[in-house]
C-alpha cells in the first residue's frame, strides 16, 4: 500500500528500560514535517523527555524541534542509573 503525500514513516528503536515500556524496535507513520516532539507525543512517552531522553536520529543526538523525513533511525536512549 503506498503511502499518502501527507505522511512518511520513521523506525523506532527503544533501549534500556524504555524498551520494556514500548516496542524496541517499530517502525511509525507519521505526518511529514512532524517534529521529535510530535513523535514522543504521538508515542505517549512525553514522560521520559522530563527524564532525561537522549534522541539520535541516523545515529547523530538531536533536539526535540528536529524535523523528521521519511526513513529516519530515531534511538531513544533514557538516562542510565547505576554505579
Amino acid at each position: 500500500m503506498a503511502e499518502q503525500d501527507n505522511s512518511i514513516t520513521v523506525s523506532v528503536v527503544a533501549f534500556g528500560p524504555l524498551s520494556e515500556e514500548i516496542p524496541r524496535r517499530q517502525d511509525i507513520v507519521i505526518e511529514k514535517d512532524s517534529t521529535i516532539s510530535d513523535l514522543i507525543s504521538t508515542m505517549n512517552i512525553q514522560k521520559w523527555l522530563e527524564n532525561g531522553l537522549t534522541i539520535a536520529i541516523n545515529g547523530d543526538r538531536c533536539e526535540v524541534n528536529h524535523i523528521l523525513i521519511q526513513g529516519d533511525e530515531i534511538a531513544l536512549l533514557p538516562p542510565v542509573s547505576g554505579g
